[in-house]
């Protein structure tokens, strides 16, 4: 397949190298050529600077006879207005969706797009985990290019904000046996278990 990934942080990276593994032809957009750095030299696909928004940058990229395109930036919208040019525009057959918010992730299916919510599949995979009789304290998801780890906290982290904890992405809290999903005022109470969350993206 001659497949364009539209984003080239963790995931676009990580997707960009295990299809050119594949023997798929891959073509990887991204406006911060540091980015595709992250490809290394597991990738033998081809590399363009420019923004994946820019219909001269997809033409380069060889969109008119792309099989598939993944928008993975780190922005939702951009993601979708990379998408609506490749499907409606360009007409490419298989076009995915990237995006952050769930309730995004909604309206954008209305829309007709097809999308991947990391966050909807880490609290499905959170749940299953925490509903399960078998329990880890470190699990890794695959597919979700998360790994969860389950704390106690430490004094360090009672009362503080569930934001950022020793330098790390608290997703969530485990309290009184329910799931929290982390937000700004929400604080680490003694008894909580920490969930932090290390994405391979």
């Amino acid at each position: 397949m001659y497949i364009i990934i539209a984003g080239c942080r963790k995931v676009g990276s990580n997707l960009a190298v295990v299809l050119s593994q594949s023997n798929h032809d891959v073509v990887v957009i991204d406006s911060d050529p540091d980015n595709l750095e992250l490809l290394g030299s597991g990738f033998n696909g081809l590399t363009i600077t420019g923004m994946p928004i820019d219909e001269d940058v997809l033409r380069s990229a060889g969109i008119e006879k792309a099989d598939a395109l993944a928008a993975v930036s780190n922005d939702d919208n951009m993601n979708v207005m990379i998408s609506q040019v490749a499907k409606n525009l360009f007409h490419v057959p298989r076009v995915i969706t990237r995006v952050y918010d769930p309730e995004r992730e909604i309206v954008f299916n209305k829309i007709g797009l097809t999308t991947i919510c990391p966050t909807t599949l880490a609290v499905e995979k959170i749940k299953e985990f925490l509903l399960s009789a078998d329990s880890h304290e470190k699990h890794l998801f695959h597919g979700t290019g998360i790994d969860f780890v389950y704390v106690r906290p430490g004094k360090k982290m009672i009362g503080r904000p569930a934001k950022a904890v020793e330098n790390r992405f608290v997703f969530g809290l485990i309290r009184n046996g329910r799931f929290i999903l982390a937000s700004p005022d929400l604080q680490i109470e003694v008894n909580d278990i920490v969930i932090l969350a290390d994405y391979a993206e």
